[in-house]
């Protein structure tokens, strides 16, 4: 969710689109409210509205309406929960409410210190669930990585002494998100999902049962293609080339 979009991205929705394809912008980011993350894509000239689902959406699928949860994380998993009829608890809250805690979600926030991760195992060592939006080790910028949610989890889930049930790409909880929001079945055909990392977009395709395109312009290089894991269904330099197999193939 770069600010600068890669060259003829915008393009390759719209033809898309304009093809009657159901599109779904699936990320594992979960710092930021479904609107910011729309507003990113259209900042690239790209429609999104309706169209993002991130991995705060797939965390708080996994607690129920009423319970509580501690967000050790951002704006984005503050606004799932919510919406999902749950009720957000801040760790940072020097006023921390009294009462048991339900669950304790972990996501990529830049305000991780030692309180938050005091508070939240403590709420684990008491019986509350863990749950992460994602496990990735790492967060790319234009500057380098960072250390990403994964980091952080395995900080919470070691001082909790529990494991987290881990909601973002590749797993169940955000592919099944993902196949009730455009209404398909896992293994339904003619289906593609098309991203740059084999770790996290091809293992959420073997887990919906679809192919798997990956463009080398982000993290995985014409190089590293033989050794990926699992093995690509197609590969293009980018989004726009991607888009005119998909669409020549049909």
């Amino acid at each position: 969710m770069a600010d600068e979009p890669i060259a003829g991205s915008a393009n390759a929705i719209e033809r898309l689109d304009l093809a009657n394809n159901d599109i779904l912008f699936v990320t594992n980011f979960s710092a930021l409210t479904r609107r910011q993350a729309e507003m990113k894509l259209e900042a690239c000239g790209i429609e999104a509205a309706g169209r993002v689902l991130t991995s705060a959406m797939a965390a708080a699928s996994l607690v129920d309406p009423g319970e509580r949860v501690l967000v050790c994380g951002g704006a984005g998993v503050v606004e799932a929960v919510k919406d999902r009829g749950a009720t957000p608890l801040d760790p940072a809250d020097k006023e921390f409410p009294s009462g048991s805690v339900d669950a304790v979600i972990v996501g990529f926030h830049r305000d991780f210190n030692f309180d938050r991760l005091a508070t939240s195992a403590r709420a684990l060592l008491d019986g509350a669930r863990l749950i992460s939006t994602n496990n990735d080790p790492t967060y790319p910028t234009p500057h380098g990585l960072l250390p990403g949610n994964g980091s952080l989890t395995a900080a919470v889930a070691v001082a909790g002494k529990t494991e987290p049930v881990i909601a973002g790409k590749p797993y169940a909880p955000i592919a099944d998100l993902a196949l009730n929001r455009l209404g398909l079945q896992r293994g339904s055909p003619g289906n593609i999902v098309i991203g740059d990392l084999p770790a996290t977009d091809g293992l959420l395709a073997a887990e919906l049962q679809f192919d798997f395109g990956l463009v080398l312009s982000g993290v995985t290089s014409a190089e590293q293609v033989p050794l990926c894991t699992p093995e690509p269904d197609l590969i293009a330099e980018n989004l726009e080339a991607m888009v005119e197999l998909v669409l020549s193939s049909t």
